[in-house]
């Protein structure tokens, strides 16, 4: 996949999301700042992974203990 271009962005965001997102939230997704924002590329990575996971093959969790659940 290649790295997201700022100009795409901001015509993806004036097109289609109406001007929703600033230039600098656009410039987060392209070169992110903050050590809690995700880049774009990697986002999309791990959705792809939740998107693929067989839902068949998870196991509940387990019932949560009283003490757990703040209850005793």
């Amino acid at each position: 996949m290649l790295k997201p271009r700022f100009e795409t962005l901001k015509s993806i965001n004036a097109e289609s999301l109406h001007g929703r997102w600033t230039d600098d939230e656009l410039e987060q997704l392209v070169t992110p700042t903050f050590g809690l924002v995700s880049s774009f590329e990697s986002a999309l990575a791990e959705l792809r992974g939740i998107v693929a996971k067989d839902l068949g093959q998870v196991g509940r969790d387990p019932p949560a203990s009283a003490s757990e659940s703040g209850h005793g």
